[in-house]
């Protein structure tokens, strides 16, 4: 008997419990747990700060590497983060700290803690376009390039990113944190293509030690790459400031003396004037004006020339005699009507240097007209602006205005939101014109320095420049300029391609073979069907 009371208080204990063990369960369910749980979930808001700043095709300039960030409450060991932040970033961490019972950090180096998570690093140590981007101070305020130039538009506008994280009954933080990204971050997108852009960076760092190279699409006037060098690393701007050569500047932007990388516009301006292209002309390898002589490259004589002849040979003094025959000075004109003497808006707020190109009243002195004839005297440009004219001749004589900025698009549709690309066209020369200095530049590519200007496929076009800068380096030698401005494919125009190098010594050794080099890698990204 007691046996079996036994047996019925251990049934009756089992159902119990099994009662007591279903009711628990229907309770973990029901709304009431979970908002419990929910209660010990804690979220904050953060944000990578600036948008993002994106190619033609929407890919990533900016943003492209992992950065590791803290969450610091007051739980986190603040000496382990302290010893993990930037040097320069260590003043504000402190203030954060006393101000805010939740801050978020860049750390150097992960460490071992429940509050780390990763978002993107604004710049990495090889930032394409960085020159052109330019550069943000420890606040996230643009300070250069187009940085600066669309403050407005770029801070506060990135990704918000929500980071969640669990605490217990004491408010600890347990478990790991984790990060979700919101809707509706933008993005500004450039005309750079960061193919082509890197492709030119990477021609630059092996060739380039002070200057710069630009391509421009023929059609819509696009800028596709702007790359300088040296470059920086903007994540160590100090660094940087008493650098050789200036590598905080654009040299795309700056301006230079042209060099013969002119002559193809006054060759141009002649033939719209009426000048007979076959006209001939004997150099002697110098010339005479109003008692200054004139030399040629080396005092070389070219004998009997014509227009072609003269371009393909760079004849300073055939083009002496030809704009000395202008008397109207169209020079001043042409030169108008291309922005010489003018800064070039590539975007709103954003332009190339202005340089200089005479007045009227100068160029009536013949010896300043002689000097410009050639891309010598007071005259300066820079390499947006020779891309900018031989595009020009690449167009069939008509101007497009360069372009940088493509659009603010919505992050994670891609639709734009608001256009700043302004497609500007103005006939300059006729396509008659055109045409013909066209033909002259693909015999200059073809016979000139030697075959090395000539592109293993498809026929380019274009004409190189070394000019004289007046100034002379430590180690004694006098420093040039060195230009080469063609297009490319010759028949079809796609490319106008500008390379400029600062004390860059004989184009011809210099300056081409990169021309040469871009033009065989553009077509290796697929010019077959040209």
């Amino acid at each position: 008997m007691k046996e079996k009371r036994l047996v019925i208080l251990a049934c009756a204990f089992l159902a119990f419990a099994f009662v007591l063990e279903l009711q628990l369960t229907n309770i973990m369910c029901s709304d009431y747990y979970q908002k419990a749980e929910a209660q010990n979930i804690r979220s904050v808001e953060v944000s990578t700060g600036r948008a993002d700043i994106v190619d033609c095709n929407l890919e990533k300039i900016t943003g492209t590497e992992d950065q590791v960030k803290a969450l610091i409450t007051a739980q986190t060991d603040l000496q382990r983060i302290f010893e993990n932040i930037r040097p320069q970033d260590r003043e504000k961490f402190y203030q954060q700290v006393k101000n805010q019972s939740q801050v978020v950090v860049n750390l150097v180096n992960p460490v071992q803690s429940d509050t780390i998570y990763t978002t993107s690093k604004r710049y990495s140590s090889h930032n394409l376009a960085q020159n052109l981007i330019g550069y943000t101070d420890i606040d996230g305020n643009g300070i250069a390039g187009l940085e600066k130039v669309f403050d407005d538009k770029l801070k506060d506008k990135g990704e918000q990113i929500t980071v969640y994280f669990n605490v217990n009954g004491n408010g600890d933080i347990y478990g790991d944190v984790y990060s979700q990204v919101s809707e509706g971050s933008r993005v500004l997108s450039l005309t750079i293509d960061n193919s082509l852009q890197k492709l030119c960076e990477d021609i630059a760092k092996e060739n380039i030690v002070n200057g710069s190279i630009v391509i421009m699409e023929t059609e819509s006037g696009k800028i596709k790459a702007m790359a300088s060098a040296p470059t920086y690393d903007a994540n160590n701007i100090a660094d940087y400031l008493e650098r050789e050569n200036s590598p905080l500047l654009n040299k795309a932007l700056q301006c230079y003396e042209p060099g013969s990388v002119i002559k193809p516009l006054w060759a141009a301006l002649a033939l719209e004037e009426g000048y007979n292209k076959d006209r001939l002309y004997t150099c002697k390898g110098y010339t005479t004006v109003d008692g200054h002589t004139y030399h040629c490259a080396n005092d070389t004589a070219h004998g009997t020339i014509d227009m072609e002849g003269a371009l393909i040979n760079s004849c300073n003094c055939y083009f002496i005699d030809m704009v000395l025959k202008d008397k109207d000075f169209v020079m001043k004109q042409m030169a108008n009507q291309v922005n010489f003497g003018e800064k070039i808006q590539l975007c709103d707020g954003f332009s190339t240097n202005a340089g200089y190109f005479p007045r009227v009243r100068r160029l009536k002195n013949t010896g300043m007209q002689s000097s410009v004839s050639f891309g010598q005297g007071d005259f300066l440009v820079s390499p947006v602006h020779i891309a900018a004219y031989m595009n020009m001749i690449a167009n069939d004589g008509v101007y497009v205005s360069p372009q940088i900025a493509m659009g603010i698009y919505d992050a994670q549709t891609g639709r734009i939101s608001e256009n700043l690309y302004e497609y500007n066209r103005k006939r300059v020369i006729s396509s008659e014109s055109a045409q013909r200095i066209k033909d002259m530049l693909v015999q200059v590519v073809r016979q000139g320095a030697r075959g090395r200007r000539q592109p293993e496929r498809l026929s380019a076009a274009g004409k190189t420049g070394t000019a004289q800068t007046g100034k002379t380096a430590d180690v004694g030698h006098e420093i040039f300029t060195a230009w080469f401005c063609g297009f490319y494919p010759a028949s079809r125009p796609k490319y106008t391609i500008c390379v400029c190098m600062y004390d860059g010594g004989e184009s011809s050794v210099s300056t081409t073979p990169i021309f040469k080099e871009i033009c065989d890698e553009i077509y290796k990204m697929g010019m077959e069907e040209y």
